[in-house]
């Protein structure tokens, strides 16, 4: 199989694994700062320190779609891919990798 199939193939796990990392940081953002919200009005916070905080917290949680829409083209890539070169590439290092990431994104489309 040819070195540009194996980069093609390396490139595309890539951009999964950082999507899904993205994903993670974002669903981990949006918690923290629906916490920081819900803390500011039990405290009795100005009004416009809650809504400063609320509209972190809108920005944050309009990534998620976003993100997880190109986290699911980037893995439907990067599955077609495997099953294009799987064979002319078995064994090496770049399908192990690619096909771990399949294997650690697929829940998430299941």
């Amino acid at each position: 199989m040819s070195d540009e199939d194996k980069r093609s193939l390396k490139v595309k796990a890539g951009v999964v694994k950082r999507l899904r990392k993205e994903l993670d940081m974002y669903a981990a953002e949006v918690a923290t700062e629906t916490a920081k919200v819900q803390q500011l009005r039990d405290a009795g916070a100005d009004p416009h320190d809650i809504k400063y905080q609320e509209n972190i917290l809108a920005e944050s949680s309009a990534m998620l779609p976003d993100t997880r829409q190109r986290l699911e083209e980037a893995f439907r890539e990067l599955q077609g891919l495997v099953e294009e070169l799987g064979d002319g590439l078995a064994g090496s290092e770049e399908l192990v990798q690619a096909e771990e990431q399949i294997a650690a994104v697929q829940p998430l489309f299941a």
